[in-house]
């Protein structure tokens, strides 16, 4: 037949194919569902150009050297068509390397022993030459342990046909007609293995053609066609540069896919470093966000904001979205990360401006009076309010300026935070009007207190740019109650008329309200 003259190089065509889609795929090595049908590829590529080598070789040692080099990658593909088939359907890998190791076990075996059968013949009978069409090979009659070796590998491809049948059952309607393509071609190597003898072919490198049909349907399938892929290349490009992180679990919770700032955002929450987070398990982060994590494997959507570690004020949004309705373990998730770093920067900064004095950095009359009414009283102790006001302020700014009066204000205030940063609440009411909110055991401790500031502020020099240096002196009205159900505006009137009495009985003065017998203002 004119049509066999070519056929080793059809051989080579084949070679060359699955060798151009192994090494094509080997880039999705470490997606769950393609880990190892770049491998399958390169076997059945090694098995079209040995047996092209087999046929093409003229003298029997070379030809019998050829047959034996066949060996290992024919078995290995039966093993490895079952790997693919079971991460295919599974889009799990878990434990499957370790057996496949064991598995490979008598492969390794059946390797060794063909190619030392020379010394003892416990694996052929006999090895003869056959030619059919003008094509030579090598023929072999194996021994029992051969075919029991062969019996053991051709269960792989058996098992293989049979997940890839049951799986049918649960396949969604496009995959559904995909599995079926995919287990049709598969019958066609397993098959012949069980129907070469009856149909009585012959033909040198029959079976490495049988391969072919299922490795291209298994490639196309996983990796070419748009809707069974991840993602049309198009769209794939628009996920890449895209600032938010985009990562995509499986039902087993391993990353499926993730673009680069999703590497990024990962690592920087999970503080470590991947070469990759494809394939990983997403526990590898939710191990250190309960809450997140609870939402997660529950399958239930969320919104979560997550501080970065390390960092100073860097946070991440994370939205999860079930890919499938409703809950349930049978879905994976897509994790959306945001970074919220300068919306958070932000919404700090209005805080700080509704909440804080910009000239002083004390709290403002209105978040001062909000933090004392919800002040809770503390075991035994009660609550004092020290109102004060700086002596003679006007006097400051007619003498200096305003710009002076404004650092006088600036460095008062520094004084203030620094004598009650851990153990009360200072706030300016307005003008060169201060208060400060603490705890204190009674009347008398109040009182001691607050005449302890007024002593402090008025040995305290404020410094002026131009060099000088003034002292103020302030006047004082304290309040005082254990009573947990006072309000905050009786607390305040009782302080502020304490505050008037110091002021016009003299200045530089400390009172305390609502005491008769303290009613008359003590001088410092």
């Amino acid at each position: 037949m004119p049509w066999m003259q070519g056929y080793p190089y059809y051989l080579i065509m084949g070679s060359v194919l699955s060798l151009y889609m192994g090494v094509s795929s080997c880039r999705y090595r470490n997606t769950p569902g393609r880990r190892y049908l770049w491998i399958l590829l390169l076997l059945v590529s090694v098995i079209f150009a040995a047996t092209a080598g087999e046929i093409l070789s003229e003298s029997f040692r070379a030809k019998l050297w050829w047959r034996n080099l066949q060996q290992a990658p024919l078995f290995l593909s039966t093993i490895f068509t079952y790997a693919v088939v079971k991460e295919y359907i599974s889009r799990s890998s878990d434990g499957l390397n370790r057996r496949l190791a064991l598995f490979c076990i008598p492969v390794a075996l059946y390797v060794l022993l063909i190619f030392t059968d020379s010394w003892h013949h416990l694996m052929r009978n006999g090895v003869g030459m056959n030619t059919v069409a003008g094509v030579s090979g090598i023929v072999v009659h194996p021994t029992v342990l051969n075919m029991a070796l062969i019996a053991y590998d051709q269960l792989f491809g058996v098992y293989a046909v049979f997940l890839l049948a049951v799986s049918l059952q649960s396949a969604s309607k496009y995959h559904f007609k995909w599995n079926v393509l995919m287990l049709l071609s598969l019958l066609i190597p397993i098959g012949s293995i069980f129907l070469l003898p009856l149909l009585r072919i012959t033909m040198t490198g029959f079976i490495a053609f049988t391969y072919l049909p299922p490795v291209i349907v298994g490639y196309f399938s996983m990796f070419r066609d748009p809707e069974l892929s991840l993602y049309p290349h198009a769209k794939k490009q628009i996920i890449e540069n895209m600032k938010d992180g985009i990562v995509l679990t499986d039902r087993f919770n391993n990353i499926i896919d993730i673009n680069e700032a999703g590497e990024l955002m990962l690592s920087a929450l999970a503080e470590r470093t991947e070469k990759s987070w494809l394939g990983k398990n997403i526990f590898l982060l939710l191990e250190r966000y309960g809450e997140v994590a609870v939402h997660y494997y529950q399958r239930l959507e969320g919104q979560f904001e997550l501080d970065v570690p390390g960092t100073d004020g860097s946070c991440y949004g994370l939205s999860l979205i079930a890919t499938e309705p409703g809950p349930g373990m049978s879905a994976g998730m897509l994790i959306v990360f945001s970074d919220l770093s300068e919306k958070k920067r932000y919404e700090r900064e209005l805080l700080y401006q509704a909440t804080v004095d910009d000239l002083t950095g004390l709290y403002n009359r209105r978040h001062f009076m909000r933090l004392i009414e919800n002040y809770a009283l503390q075991n035994e102790a009660g609550i004092a309010l020290l109102l004060f006001d700086i002596d003679d302020f006007k006097l400051i700014n007619d003498t200096y300026g305003h710009m002076a009066g404004d650092q006088a204000l600036t460095d008062f205030s520094d004084k203030i935070l620094r004598m009650y940063q851990n153990r009360g609440i200072a706030g300016r009411i307005g003008g060169e009007e201060f208060a400060v909110c603490f705890f204190a055991d009674h009347e008398e401790a109040a009182l001691a207190e607050a005449e302890k500031f007024c002593s402090e502020m008025s040995r305290h020099l404020v410094r002026l740019d131009g060099g000088q240096r003034i002292s103020l002196t302030v006047s004082a009205g304290i309040a005082f109650t254990k009573d947990s159900g006072a309000t905050f505006e009786a607390l305040y009137r009782e302080a502020d008329e304490a505050l008037y009495l110091s002021k016009t009985g003299g200045k530089n003065k400390v009172t305390l309200g609502r005491q008769p017998a303290l009613r008359e203002a003590r001088s410092l």
